[in-house]
C-alpha cells in the first residue's frame, strides 16, 4: 500500500474530526460509507441497486474531502516545520534529501481538519531551544503560526528533547498559567541577565497555584540562580521591588535569599509577614525620599523589633527600626531633623500612641536607631516639647533651602505632673543657634526675645547672647513679680540698695529674665523717665531721690518741680540744696548746677586729673595733696520733674529767653556730666523732641518708660515701640521698660516706695513706711533735728539740719526751735575723705543674684 493511500485511510478513518453541516462528524460518514461498500461487495450487487447510488455518493464525498483536506494538512505541517526548523535544529530538506516532517513533528490532533491542535516537536540536543533560557525561541516560532481567534498555544517541556504543543481556548486555565509563567520568566530574566563571560543559567519554576476569583495565580516561585552573585543588598532590594511591581497577583511576595536560590512565597496582605514587609518598605521609601539620589543606594532599613504585647490584635507594628546610612553625610542637623520629622509624621498615623526616640551613631558607617515608647513616657514628652520649641522658633526665623538652619538644643528640663496627672516636661535651659541670621542686629535679638517670651506663662527667660557665635543661651528664671514692696531698713536688700547708691547706681527693681534694672550714674550719667499719670512714674522718681534723702552724704540734689505737684516736700531734707518751682527759680537752679560743674572742672584742671574718682584715688594713695582748702565734692543730681512743661514755649519773651538759655546750659552740662559726677534726671509725660531738643534728648541715655504707652509716647521716651507691648488693661502698676546703651531694653517691676506711710495697695492688711518717714527716722539717728522755718508765702516749712549747726535751737531732742534758726550751707565732704568704691568694681557692674527677689515678700 502506498504512502498516499495510508495517509488517506488514516485521515478518513481516524483523524477527520470535523462535522458535516455542523452536526454529523465526518468520521462517522466515512465509516458508514466504508460499511456500505463492504456490504455491497459481500452481497450480490443486484440486491443493493437501490443503495448503490447512495454508497457511491458518500464514497465520492469522502474521497473528495480527503483530496481537499490532506494537502492542506501537509502544508500546515510543512509551515510549522519551517517555523521551528532553526530554533529546534531540525534537518533542512533538499532536492536529493527530502525530509518527512511527520518524523520530527507528530501531530496528535487537528482542529477544523486543517489546523494543528496538538503536536509534539523533536528538539535536537544542539538546538537553542534545548537550553532553558532560550526555549522561548521555539515557543515563539509555534505561536507565529496562524490560529483561530480565541485560541492559544500551551507548551509542555516534558524533557529537553521534546516540546508538546496544545492549542486551547483562551479561557483554558493551562493557557492562563502559561502566560503567567512566561511573564514571570520575562521579568526575572531581565533582572538576572546572563553575563557574557560566565555560564549562568537562571531558571524559574512555579511551585504552587491557587484559585483567585476564578483564575489561578502563582503562590510560590523558585528561582535557581546558579553562580549568580546576589550578595549586594541594594541589588536584592531592587529585584524585590521590580517583582512586586510587575508580578502583582493580589498577594504580597515574601523573599527568602539563599546561596544559588531565591524562594518567593505569596501571602495574604493582612498577614503579619506582609504587614511587616510593607512597613519596612514604607519606612525605607520615606527615608530614601530625604536623601540625595546618588547616595540613596547606601540606605538600609531593618525593623529589628516588633510589638508583641498581650491583648494587641496584631503584633505587626515596629518597635525598633535600624537605619543604616553608610557613609552618607548626616552631620548637618537640617538633614537629621528632616528625616526624624518625616518618620514621626508617617509613624504617628500607624502607631498614634507611640513616640519614636532617635539615637544617631556616627562612625565609619552612620546609623540611626529609632525606638518607640509610650506617649506618656517622659522622654516622649520631652521630644514633643523639643519639636514644639523648634517649630515656634522656625516660624519666626524660617530657613531657606541651602542655608544653615536655626537649631534648638535643650540642656535641662523640669518635670512635674499636670492637673490631670499627666507628665509635664518643660525646658529650663536651651541654646538656639541662628544659622544664617545676623544676631548682631538689636532688632533680631529683640524679635527673638519677644517671640520666646510668648512661649510660656509659667516662668520668664534669661538670655545670654553670643553675637560672634550667632547663638543665645536661654535659661528659665522666676516670673517677674506683679508687685514688689521696697525693702525694710536693716534687711540685706535695703543695705545693698544703699551700697549701690554710694557707688553711683540707682536700683529701680527686678528685671525680667533675672538681674535688676539699675541706673549706673557713672556709665550713663543722664536719664529720662516718662509715663502716664497713675502708672507709677512718681514711685520710680522717688527711688532716685531716696538715697540722698535718707543719707545726705550719698549725693546731693537740686530739685526742679515746675508743676508743684509731687515733690514740693523735698526741701525739708538736707540733701536738697536747692528747690525751684517758678520759671525764674528753675533758671537760677540750672545756673547753680552749671556753675557747680564749672568749679569741678577747674578743680580737675588744677590737679591734672580726668575725673573726680581718679582724683579721689590719687588723694587716697598720697599722690595728690589738696591745698587752699580744696575739697572733693560728692555727686550732684539735677532732678527735674515735668521738664517738657518748663521748656515749652512761653508767650512772655523774657521767660522764653530764660528757657532758651536754660536749655543751652542743660545741653552743655549733659555733655560733660560723667567725669564731673553731675547727673540729670528728667521726668516728662511726653518729652517731644521739638521741646527738649534733639541734642539734649540724645544725652539722656538711660530711659525708663513706666506703664503702658501709646506709639507716640513710646517713641518719645524709649525710641522704640517697647512701651506699647503692655496691654492697656491688666498691666501691674510699676511695670516698666528700661533702656541703656550697655544692657539694651529690659522689662522690670519698679519697687513700691510711697512718699508717706500707707497700706500696701495689694494687701491693705499690711503697711509700708513711706520715704519721708524712713528718711526722717534715719536723719534723727544721724544727729539731725527738724526745725521750722518761714517760707516766702508767709507760712512755715520744716527743715532738717545738724543739731550742732542750729543757733538758738532747743535741746538736741528734735523739738522745734523757738527762734528762727540759721540754716547752714549744705555739709561738705572732709578735706581728705575716705575714697568711695570705684564704679569699676565688678560688684558694681554685675547685676546681683536673683536671691534678692526671693528675699522680698511679694505679698
Amino acid at each position: 500500500m502506498g504512502a498516499h493511500t495510508r495517509t488517506w485511510l488514516a485521515f478518513t478513518l481516524g483523524r477527520d474530526r470535523a462535522r458535516a453541516f455542523g452536526k454529523t462528524p465526518h468520521i462517522l460518514i466515512n465509516w458508514l460509507t466504508l460499511l456500505l461498500l463492504a456490504g455491497c461487495w459481500y452481497l450480490e450487487w443486484r440486491r443493493w441497486q437501490v443503495l448503490a447510488p447512495i454508497t457511491g455518493t458518500l464514497a465520492l464525498y469522502t474521497m473528495g474531502r480527503a483530496a481537499r483536506v490532506i494537502p492542506r494538512q501537509r502544508r500546515a505541517l510543512a509551515e510549522l516545520y519551517g517555523r521551528v526548523l532553526k530554533p529546534c535544529a531540525l534537518p533542512t530538506a533538499t532536492a536529493t534529501r527530502p525530509v518527512n516532517e511527520g518524523q520530527y513533528i507528530r501531530v496528535t490532533r487537528w482542529r477544523r481538519s486543517t489546523v494543528i491542535a496538538a503536536a509534539r516537536i523533536m528538539i535536537a540536543p544542539s538546538a537553542p531551544a534545548a537550553q532553558a533560557r532560550t526555549r522561548w525561541q521555539a515557543e515563539k516560532a509555534v505561536e507565529a503560526a496562524p490560529v483561530p481567534p480565541g485560541t492559544g498555544w500551551v507548551f509542555d517541556w516534558a524533557n529537553p528533547g521534546s516540546l508538546a504543543c496544545d492549542l486551547v481556548d483562551e479561557d483554558d486555565p493551562r493557557l492562563l498559567r502559561m502566560q503567567d509563567e512566561r511573564w514571570i520568566d520575562t521579568v526575572i530574566g531581565q533582572l538576572f541577565p546572563a553575563p557574557r563571560t560566565v555560564d549562568v543559567d537562571v531558571s524559574v519554576a512555579v511551585g504552587a497555584w491557587e484559585d483567585r476569583d476564578g483564575r489561578e495565580a502563582p503562590t510560590e516561585l523558585t528561582v535557581t540562580l546558579g553562580a549568580y552573585d546576589v550578595s549586594q543588598r541594594a541589588f536584592r532590594e531592587n529585584v524585590e521591588r521590580v517583582i512586586d511591581a510587575q508580578i502583582d497577583r493580589g498577594h504580597v511576595w515574601i523573599y527568602t535569599w539563599q546561596p544559588g536560590e531565591l524562594t518567593i512565597r505569596g501571602v495574604p496582605a493582612s498577614s503579619p509577614e506582609a504587614v511587616r514587609k510593607q512597613g519596612n518598605r514604607f519606612i525605607s521609601d520615606l527615608i530614601t525620599a530625604q536623601i540625595p539620589a546618588r547616595q540613596a543606594g547606601q540606605l538600609t532599613v531593618d525593623i529589628t523589633q516588633w510589638f508583641d504585647e498581650p491583648g494587641r490584635p496584631r503584633a505587626d507594628t515596629p518597635r525598633e527600626i535600624t537605619i543604616g546610612l553608610g557613609t552618607l553625610d548626616v552631620a548637618a542637623q537640617e538633614l537629621r531633623t528632616r528625616i526624624e520629622r518625616t518618620l514621626d509624621t508617617a509613624m504617628s498615623k500607624t502607631l498614634p500612641d507611640r513616640t519614636w526616640l532617635p539615637d544617631w551613631t556616627f562612625a565609619h558607617t552612620n546609623q540611626l536607631v529609632l525606638k518607640a515608647v509610650s506617649n506618656t513616657d517622659p522622654r516622649a514628652v520631652r521630644k514633643r516639647e523639643t519639636a514644639r520649641l523648634q517649630a515656634v522658633v522656625e516660624s519666626k526665623f524660617p530657613t531657606k533651602r541651602g542655608q544653615d538652619p536655626v537649631e534648638v538644643d535643650i540642656h535641662t528640663w523640669s518635670s512635674h505632673r499636670g492637673s490631670n496627672g499627666s507628665p509635664v516636661e518643660r525646658p529650663q535651659s536651651f541654646t538656639v543657634t541662628f544659622g544664617a541670621y545676623d544676631v548682631t542686629k538689636p532688632e533680631t535679638r529683640d524679635a527673638f526675645e519677644q517671640h520666646a517670651d510668648s512661649l510660656t506663662d509659667t516662668n520668664d527667660w534669661h538670655y545670654a547672647w553670643s553675637e560672634a557665635e550667632g547663638r543665645v543661651t536661654v535659661s528659665a528664671v522666676p516670673k517677674l513679680p506683679t508687685q514688689l514692696a521696697f525693702p525694710e531698713p536693716g534687711s540685706p536688700e535695703f543695705e545693698e540698695f544703699l551700697a549701690l547708691a554710694r557707688r553711683g547706681t540707682i536700683r529701680f527693681g527686678p528685671a525680667k529674665g533675672g538681674g535688676w534694672l539699675d541706673w549706673d550714674l557713672q556709665q550713663t550719667p543722664h536719664a529720662l523717665i516718662g509715663g502716664k499719670t497713675g502708672a507709677g512714674k512718681s514711685v520710680a522718681l522717688s527711688l532716685i531721690l531716696f538715697p540722698a534723702l535718707y543719707d545726705p552724704t550719698i549725693f546731693q540734689l537740686i530739685v526742679c518741680d515746675p508743676k508743684r505737684t509731687d515733690f514740693t516736700w523735698t526741701p525739708e531734707f538736707p540733701a536738697v540744696i536747692r528747690f525751684a518751682a517758678t520759671d525764674e527759680e528753675i533758671y537760677e537752679a540750672i545756673q547753680t548746677f552749671a556753675g557747680e560743674m564749672d568749679k569741678r572742672q577747674s578743680l580737675l584742671n588744677k590737679y591734672g586729673r580726668r575725673n573726680l574718682q581718679i582724683l579721689r584715688d590719687a588723694v587716697a594713695r598720697g599722690d595728690v595733696v589738696l591745698r587752699d582748702d580744696d575739697t572733693i565734692p560728692g555727686r550732684l543730681i539735677l532732678f527735674f520733674d515735668e521738664i517738657a512743661d518748663y521748656l515749652a514755649k512761653s508767650a512772655n519773651k523774657e521767660i522764653e529767653e530764660l528757657k532758651n538759655d536754660a536749655k543751652a546750659m542743660l545741653e552743655k552740662v549733659a555733655r560733660l556730666g560723667r567725669a564731673l559726677e553731675t547727673n540729670i534726671a528728667c521726668a516728662a509725660q511726653k518729652p517731644a523732641g521739638d521741646i527738649l531738643g534733639m541734642q539734649l534728648r540724645s544725652q539722656l541715655g538711660r530711659r525708663l518708660g513706666v506703664g503702658p504707652l501709646d506709639q507716640y509716647e513710646s517713641q518719645q521716651i524709649l525710641n522704640s515701640d517697647h512701651g506699647t507691648r503692655f496691654p492697656a488693661e491688666g498691666t501691674p502698676k510699676g511695670r516698666s521698660w528700661g533702656y541703656d546703651p550697655k544692657y539694651g531694653y529690659q522689662q522690670a517691676q519698679i519697687m513700691y516706695l510711697p512718699d508717706d506711710t500707707t497700706p500696701l495697695p495689694w494687701d491693705p492688711t499690711r503697711t509700708i513706711r513711706g520715704a519721708k518717714d524712713l528718711a526722717r527716722a534715719h536723719l534723727a539717728e544721724l544727729g539731725y533735728v527738724q526745725v521750722i522755718v518761714p517760707n516766702k508765702d508767709g507760712g512755715q516749712d520744716p527743715r532738717w539740719v545738724r543739731s550742732d549747726l542750729v543757733e538758738g535751737s532747743a535741746e538736741a531732742s528734735g523739738t522745734a526751735a523757738t527762734t528762727p534758726p540759721r540754716i547752714p550751707e549744705p555739709p561738705k565732704l572732709t578735706k581728705n575723705p575716705p575714697p568711695p568704691t570705684p564704679t569699676s568694681d565688678p560688684a558694681a557692674q554685675e547685676p546681683p543674684s536673683q536671691g534678692w527677689i526671693n528675699g522680698f515678700d511679694f505679698g
